[in-house]
């Protein structure tokens, strides 16, 4: 009986040995393969290099992401796990993010950045602006059948120009606040010295349901996004 135990017990050491071998041989692999495996080939998108396990973009603009792969968080989370920042002009910001198959998870986000890299990440807006901004989020998740997003966002006064053509708008400071109460994350868009002047509100749901209203007041003061006050829109994040 004891030799059985003791046969039973190498064997265990053996299989766990095994597994830990194949498990390191993965890693390995993953950490070796070029970053524009993960990185694909966008209109925003001046240059990668490095790998997965450590890699950068360059963005139009001047800024560029750099991430480091978190291989202990990615195991524990099922997905693509890393730290990442962004630097750049006028930009120094970071946090975390956990990509999954239909879901992409950015935490603890914190810093500051050009408007430029907003537009380079959302080239759909029909406007460029020339401001920095303060960022505070504590979670942006999007896609996926759970997204949401928890808060704050502030810019100094700038401007911003349709890119239909136009003239350069003035803008003052203003501040956007998103909190997700229950399946709903709420947002609006305020002046930052008048935070009960509602721009903009909106609404997304945790199906990626978004509807956007724009104000009189917003259609006064942002003219440049091209919808009139009492105006809504919906469409999906």
């Amino acid at each position: 009986m004891a030799g059985s135990s003791s046969s039973w017990s190498a064997r265990r050491r053996l299989t766990v040995f095994v597994v830990l071998g194949i498990a390191a041989y993965v890693l390995a692999m993953i950490a070796t393969m070029p970053a524009s495996v993960v990185v694909k080939n966008r209109p925003w998108r001046t240059g990668v290099a490095g790998t997965v396990w450590n890699g950068e973009v360059g963005v139009a603009g001047g800024s560029k992401f750099e991430w480091h792969w978190a291989p202990l968080r990615s195991l524990t989370s099922l997905g693509f796990a890393a730290d990442w920042t962004a630097t750049g002009p006028d930009t120094d910001m970071g946090g975390r993010a956990l990509a999954g198959l239909s879901s992409t998870i950015l935490d603890k986000v914190s810093g500051s950045s050009h408007a430029a890299l907003l537009q380079a990440l959302q080239p759909n807006l029909p406007f460029t602006c020339d401001m920095v901004m303060q960022v505070e989020f504590d979670r942006i998740a999007i896609g996926g059948s759970n997204q949401g997003i928890d808060g704050r966002l502030t810019t100094d006064a700038g401007t911003c120009t349709p890119k239909g053509g136009g003239v350069p708008v003035a803008v003052p400071p203003l501040m956007l606040t998103a909190e997700k109460i229950g399946a709903t994350t709420q947002i609006r868009v305020t002046p930052r010295a008048q935070r009960r002047q509602v721009l903009l509100d909106a609404t997304l749901a945790e199906n990626g349901a978004l509807t956007l209203r724009m104000t009189p007041d917003g259609a006064r003061v942002l003219p440049f996004a091209g919808l009139p006050g009492g105006a809504s829109i919906a469409g999906e994040l």
